[in-house]
């Protein structure tokens, strides 16, 4: 005979005085209990009882088992994936400790990744075998023809992808002129399901880059954004395209890279809470006037709200109005700075240039001005122009005055030293400015701009050359 219910530890069973203890039970005072989860049996011809596990043990992913998952992080060589569901006869969901799987770059495709988002991105869906179970899953994408991308969206527009035909590139957005290049499965677009006998190879396994992908793989880190820039699915709304003027970002055209800048009177937004999202930030600034792009910046790895943004109106106008209308008016907890992004065309005059030699003048008396200052120095030479530092309405007791260059020696050797109302001045030539790209003029590299390390590695991944 035996029970129908399950039994759990420590659950009292029968009388010690008519029954014995077997496997699953003990004694304990007069009665027997179990010591284990699972089904009585009594045997009558012995008088035991005994517990008999019949109930499955926790789900686990297996080595061997096909898994679904999702996109969840992504560096430089390793991928994380989020398992979805464990595909099988036994289709389970996974339990706690086998929600994640990591997946090496050299396990996604049969073709050289120079890096993992080079693959994936963020949010694909993708089938993949388990390899290793401990002591964390290890998933492999190149485990069968089924293996490899299964469903995946645009990260500009959030529209679902498409497979294109291609030298490099596997997949393309029919809403925005996105072309890129997916880890895929044979049964890419087919939802869940197997593909059929004779499922082209979108891969192309063991193809080499064309000149198009190189030549993007070149540009580096700062083409690989993980993030989602729009999905036009989050309220329903059509996607509106913008007209853009200039050729942003690198790669070929591809569009994966850099936004490119759009025409308007483009508005800095500064002070921004951490709550602020995209959407808000059009909110608030949608009723001065049109509103053609508008971004609240974020951190590249952790997606974090910045503090700032941008917004561009179609018409000048509209961008007065909005920052004479929330210029240090408070927004969702916090006091905004609203300006001009000084992005306008022509809004910059340009420098005047002056011929001549260009002379430091240190030691200035803190009244003196400009037009004490080249009175002094016309005595000596041919002054073009005079122009003394001054931090608000005070002297910093320094300038510079440009005079004609056959004059220049002479002037310095005649004021160099010299004293004017109670102080010496320091008259020297002065160093070359910066040029127009921020790198200083030095004549000991040859009239070469003297670059920071940060932009010499940024012109390397770019591939130039001083």
């Amino acid at each position: 005979m035996s029970s129908t219910s399950i039994i759990t530890p420590g659950e009292n069973i029968a009388s010690a005085e008519d029954w014995k203890a077997g496997e699953g039970t003990m004694v304990q005072g007069e009665h027997v209990i179990s010591t284990m989860t699972g089904i009585v049996n009594f045997n009558q011809d012995e008088q035991t009882i005994s517990i008999a596990s019949d109930c499955k043990g926790v789900p686990e992913v297996k080595v061997g088992d096909t898994v679904i998952a999702e996109i969840a992080k992504i560096r430089e060589s390793m991928l994380e994936a989020r398992i979805l569901h464990v595909e099988g006869d036994d289709g389970r969901e996974p339990m706690p400790q086998h929600l994640y799987g990591q997946i090496h770059v050299t396990k996604m495709v049969d073709r050289y990744l120079h890096d993992a988002s080079d693959g994936v991105r963020r949010r694909d869906i993708i089938r993949a075998t388990v390899t290793d179970n401990k002591p964390v899953i290890r998933l492999d994408m190149r485990g069968g023809d089924d293996c490899g991308v299964l469903q995946a969206i645009c990260p500009q527009c959030g529209n679902q992808l498409i497979t294109a035909e291609h030298e490099d590139w596997n997949v393309a957005c029919s809403y925005c002129n996105y072309l890129s290049f997916r880890a895929l499965s044979r049964s890419f677009g087919l939802g869940y399901n197997s593909s059929s006998d004779g499922a082209p190879d979108y891969n192309k396994s063991g193809k080499r880059w064309g000149k198009e992908a190189e030549q993007y793989f070149a540009i580096g880190p700062a083409a690989r954004s993980n993030l989602i820039a729009t999905d036009f699915r989050n309220d329903g709304r059509e996607v509106e395209h913008f007209r853009f003027e200039g050729t942003g970002g690198g790669g070929g055209g591809r569009g994966g890279g850099r936004r490119e800048r759009p025409t308007g009177r483009k508005i800095f937004v500064g002070g921004l809470s951490r709550e602020v999202s995209d959407d808000d930030l059009l909110e608030a600034f949608k009723k001065f006037g049109k509103v053609v792009d508008h971004v609240v910046m974020k951190d590249r790895e952790t997606g974090n709200n910045r503090g700032f943004g941008f917004v561009t109106f179609a018409k000048d106008e509209d961008g007065d109005k909005a920052i004479s209308g929330l210029n240090k008016q408070d927004f969702m907890g916090r006091r905004l700075t609203v300006n001009d992004a000084g992005d306008k065309k022509g809004d910059k005059k340009p420098q005047r240039k002056v011929e001549g030699t260009r002379l430091y003048v240190g030691g200035l008396p803190w009244k003196v001005n400009n037009e004490e200052l080249t009175k002094v120095f016309s005595e000596h030479g041919k002054v073009n122009d005079c122009h003394i530092v001054m931090d608000g309405d005070r002297s910093k007791g320094f300038g510079f005055v440009t005079v004609s260059d056959e004059s220049a020696d002479k002037v310095i050797e005649a004021l160099d030293g010299q004293e004017i109302q109670g102080r010496r001045l320091k008259v020297a030539k002065a160093k070359a400015r910066s040029d127009s790209r921020g790198g200083r003029k030095d004549n000991r590299n040859g009239g070469k701009p003297q670059r920071t390390s940060r932009e010499m590695q940024a012109r390397k991944e770019e591939g130039l050359k001083d």
